[in-house]
């Protein structure tokens, strides 16, 4: 079961959609540089698959974000990040 989980985890590494606004090393956005929270730290438009998946993969849905409607995996980030707390 163990093994399942990593191979669909590996093949939504292949599959996902990387943008110039992801954190590196999926996009060039510098942690160092040009840091920011990423969706791992609670965005509110952070939608979690279901199941294990939901503990790093998940769907934006801010229509403000390059990352919007697409698969993402938690710690590929942007710059529209809103806490789910505020």
């Amino acid at each position: 079961m163990k093994q399942m989980a990593s191979d669909i985890n590996n093949q939504l590494f292949t599959t996902v959609k990387q943008l110039p606004s992801d954190f590196e090393p999926f996009g060039e956005r510098s942690r160092e540089t040009d840091w920011g929270p990423d969706c791992s730290c609670g965005c509110k438009h952070f939608l979690k698959l279901r199941g294990s998946l939901g503990y790093d993969w998940g769907v934006c849905a801010n229509p403000k974000s390059p990352r919007a409607g697409l698969l993402t995996f938690e710690h590929q980030g942007c710059k529209k990040f809103e806490d789910k707390q505020a």
